[in-house]
């Protein structure tokens, strides 16, 4: 697992992401995430009892929150973020990562179609964070 992806690491969402979405929606956009991500091709790496499922969701949503322009949570509780690091001892493939990624595209789906337009998270601020997204999973690659 000493493979590096060759377009390095991700560089970080606009901020006001943060401001429009704010800590509940980012939260529950990770829940989201982590409820797909329990019943993907992937689903092993992830807990699956409620209670585990809500504690990783919520931890992850610390990191979202901090890296979106919100409070530092994820350093405060967990130190530095360093989420390459954190993850080595799991085998991340290209094709893991791909249903990390569309786990998480559908989790934005489910948030908007709950917002229904309350929320000003336009085309252009999806698509920033998309393309974060995509970096970033990229970035946590680290097995052929």
């Amino acid at each position: 697992m000493n493979f590096i992806p060759p377009a390095g690491p991700p560089q970080k969402p606009a901020p006001k992401l943060y401001s429009v979405l704010g800590e509940e929606n980012i939260r529950k956009l990770l829940y989201y995430h982590y409820k797909n991500l329990s019943k993907s091709k992937i689903k092993h790496l992830f807990p699956q009892e409620e209670e585990e499922l809500r504690f990783a969701a919520d931890k992850n949503a610390d990191f979202f929150i901090q890296v979106l322009g919100g409070p530092p949570y994820f350093s405060q509780k967990h130190g530095a973020p360093m989420m390459r690091a954190r993850h080595m001892k799991f085998p991340i493939t290209y094709e893991a990562r791909n249903v990390w990624l569309q786990c998480f595209y559908d989790a934005i789906e489910q948030l908007k179609q709950e917002l229904n337009d309350t929320v000003d998270f336009t085309k252009e601020m999806e698509e920033l964070f998309k393309e974060f997204l995509n970096s970033f999973s990229e970035w946590m690659v680290n097995t052929k």
